[in-house]
């Protein structure tokens, strides 16, 4: 397939979508935690805030794939149902030390974990739920056995880990509240990997093997060796919006692209970031509205 008839293909899937970048925030991790937050709260409504973050992530979608020549490429889509709500205090952070970019993650205003991240030149890292288990599971594995919370490891990851074989080691190895699907992206060929999680270690390791044919991987709310149910087929969607662009076409914006076909973008997608780790400076986040 020409790239003319994988274009006109890719743009009769694309839904109508209006996006804007969300305000690009600098958190000193120079400043003591109560006091790093402080500029950026100043701009916004505390009982809004407080309203706001009574809410929980849920359904996403991840894609980390390679291209031809071997770069990585990292996309994802957040949804949630508040969407009206937490796209008004959806933020880039960029945390800083020495007066350099320690690691950089999109998030929410008062939220302190990460669903979505990079540490420059090293690794991105994104989350995805995955529905199991029960609420009180949860709150033991929190509360008695002190696991750590799943968006909260994706912060520490960002700011400890060395490198991508460092990171996929932390983030599957280190016990949390609740089971999730962690996405993570390196710098080198091969370098990509998605990662199902139980509460206390890892269920499977799912890499890329481009010189199989496998030259990316997409993740949504369902274990990979499972059928979605069909009232969610955006894994199917992106799949094929992925195949029609080809690994010898993809990039920044192809791959934004592939995340904004319908229903892989839906009403409930709050945001869209694209990254890549070895390119730090070319991380694009956009608060998507469906017209």
């Amino acid at each position: 397939m020409g790239a003319g008839r994988r274009c006109a293909l890719l743009l009769l899937l694309w839904g109508a979508a209006r996006a804007a970048a969300p305000p690009l925030c600098n958190v000193s991790l120079e400043q003591e935690p109560w006091q790093r937050w402080l500029p950026a709260l100043r701009h916004f409504d505390p009982a809004f805030l407080r309203a706001a973050l009574a809410r929980v992530i849920e359904l996403c979608t991840s894609i980390v794939a390679q291209d031809s020549k071997g770069n990585i490429y990292h996309g994802r889509n957040l949804d949630y149902a508040f969407g009206d709500i937490l796209r008004k205090i959806t933020i880039d952070v960029q945390f800083m030390q020495n007066g350099q970019v320690a690691y950089k993650g999109t998030t929410f205003m008062g939220y302190v974990g990460l669903w979505t991240g990079q540490s420059p030149h090293k690794f991105t890292i994104s989350g995805d739920e995955r529905a199991k288990g029960r609420w009180w599971e949860n709150a033991i594995a929190a509360f008695l056995s002190r696991n750590i919370p799943v968006s909260w490891l994706i912060r520490d990851t960002l700011s400890k880990a060395a490198d991508f074989q460092a990171a996929v080691l932390k983030l599957a190895a280190t016990p949390i509240i609740a089971d999730v699907y962690y996405i993570v992206a390196g710098t080198s060929p091969k370098e990509g990997v998605v990662i199902t999680r139980n509460r206390r270690g890892p269920a499977d390791i799912w890499p890329l093997e481009p010189t199989a044919g496998a030259w990316f991987r997409v993740e949504t709310n369902y274990d990979h060796w499972t059928t979605p149910p069909p009232f969610d087929n955006r894994r199917a969607a992106a799949i094929k919006a992925l195949n029609a662009t080809g690994w010898e076409n993809i990039n920044f914006e192809t791959l934004f692209q592939v995340l904004s076909v319908r229903p892989v973008l839906n009403n409930y997608t709050i945001y869209t970031t694209v990254m890549s780790a070895a390119a730090p400076d070319k991380y694009m986040t956009q608060i998507r509205t469906l017209e």
